[in-house]
């Protein structure tokens, strides 16, 4: 659930794309026992290079377990839009175990580029890694907002109904939703986007994450998220949403990422 989950996030992420490159593309998901560092990256000498329109690869480190799982891609999209950037998607992530009790904690990003040929090779894989930093608490300030309360009454859990997303905002369904929600958004200004509702349809899982999309070429970040879905009573507010921002931090250094740089 956790690795899907935040793959589909990533995915809704990528930039547009026209121009040809060559890219590395695994067929294989990588998989190592042991957390990927910038000192230690496995080798892509079972990757293959093919021609694309855009080059990517993604981490993922199991923090339950201390292993990680990268994804080589050489897929991209064709479009009209010559004004690609490259970008990354990083995340914390924490959901619910099947025990239904233990938290499972992941962090992850997404790296999507189209400046120069195997630009997600060894390399660039490395470069990201010495430049991102991701670090939270989730684990051990946050795990109780994700408790999960079965059956779940959707009336006596109060969730916080709040709108003024630019986007879509599913309304609240008390009939048949199973847990609170709110997402807040900061696209490129300090403003917040706050949808909070109990939905019709949700992930079915309780979980709370934070992620930021950075331009790479432009040196800006484009937007900051932060969602939890949760089911104690009026778990769905502003002051839990702070204490996501408090307890989560995801910074890149762009001076350490270009340096050496042609």
């Amino acid at each position: 659930m956790l690795y899907s989950t935040i793959s589909f996030l990533f995915l809704s992420t990528l930039p547009v794309i026209v121009s040809s490159l060559q890219c590395y593309s695994c067929k294989q998901v990588i998989k190592v026992n042991y957390t990927v560092t910038s000192d230690r990256v496995p080798s892509f000498s079972d990757c293959q290079v093919v021609n694309s329109t855009q080059c990517s690869f993604s981490v993922t480190w199991n923090l339950n377990n201390s292993t990680s799982t990268i994804v080589v891609d050489g897929r991209g999209a064709l479009s009209t839009n010559d004004a690609a950037e490259d970008m990354i998607t990083a995340m914390v992530f924490m959901d619910i175990g099947p025990d239904k009790e233990t938290p499972l904690l992941a962090h992850e990003f997404f790296y999507a580029c189209t400046s120069s040929d195997k630009c997600n090779d060894e390399t660039g894989l490395k470069r990201v890694l010495r430049s991102l930093v991701i670090e939270d608490r989730f684990r051990q300030e946050l795990s109780s907002l994700i408790k999960i309360v079965s059956p779940f009454d959707a009336k006596s859990a109060a969730c916080f109904d709040f709108n003024n997303f630019t986007g879509y905002c599913p309304p609240k369904d008390l009939n048949i939703c199973q847990r609170c929600q709110i997402s807040v958004d900061e696209l490129l200004s300090p403003s917040q986007g706050v949808c909070a509702t109990c939905p019709q349809y949700s992930i079915n899982t309780n979980m709370v994450t934070h992620s930021t999309t950075i331009m790479l070429n432009s040196r800006t970040q484009l937007s900051d998220h932060v969602q939890l879905n949760c089911q104690l009573r009026g778990c769905n507010s502003i002051e839990n949403v702070n204490q996501i921002y408090k307890t989560s931090k995801i910074t890149f250094n762009f001076n350490e990422f270009f340096k050496n740089s042609s």
